[in-house]
């Protein structure tokens, strides 16, 4: 079986030490906001700088200077940690990524977290120049790859893989409900261990 995983929030959370949950939850809130209002106007612009766009505004907003070293924060971010379990997933399945962030971003974080040798193959947004939940994402790694199911834990991001006919496995780590545009996830688990014992 091929997977494919979603990076921030489902492999890496996406919070950085010493940046108050407030300024970090915005933070997130507008990178997400700010990629969909590009795709809705037919613009590019990479997540690296999207992320740091979404840095500045909620820094200005509050008349906060920014600190540019928080950048290199999004860089370090920690693994869950059940992502020690991409070991055993990797020896019975195929890996890939399905990320928005940057190869060179998302490669370096996965070198830091010695996850990267687990993984066969690396796809971003970047291929398409269109973010998730965008069905040319997911048509064009299923054109790439073949078929395979979408791992995330952001119930957008399940939307849009089921949107497009892609299988979806929803690593519910919050107990989120699943996002109510959507059709219901294939499978749905609140842990990558959880993932792994179903797949059994």
């Amino acid at each position: 079986m091929k997977l494919a995983f979603d990076v921030y929030g489902t492999l890496f959370n996406p919070q950085i030490p010493n940046v108050p949950e407030e300024i970090m939850s915005e933070w997130r809130q507008k990178q997400l906001e700010f990629s969909w209002r590009l795709s809705l106007m037919g613009k590019w612009v990479d997540f690296d700088e999207v992320t740091k766009l979404a840095l500045k505004h909620v820094y200005r907003r509050r008349g906060l200077n920014v600190d540019p070293k928080l950048l290199d924060g999004w860089l370090k971010l920690e693994p869950y940690e059940d992502t020690v379990i991409l070991r055993e997933l990797s020896k019975t399945h195929t890996l890939y990524t399905l990320t928005n962030g940057t190869l060179k971003s998302i490669k370096r974080l996965l070198e830091n977290a010695q996850i990267i040798n687990f993984f066969t193959g690396f796809y971003s947004v970047e291929d398409v120049k269109v973010y998730k939940p965008s069905p040319k994402v997911y048509t064009e790694f299923i054109r790439r790859f073949g078929d395979a199911y979408l791992v995330s834990s952001n119930p957008w991001d399940i939307a849009g893989a089921k949107n497009a006919g892609m299988k979806a496995i929803y690593i519910n780590r919050h107990n989120q409900p699943a996002d109510p545009l959507s059709d219901e996830p294939d499978i749905t688990v609140k842990t990558l261990r959880e993932l792994s014992q179903h797949l059994q």
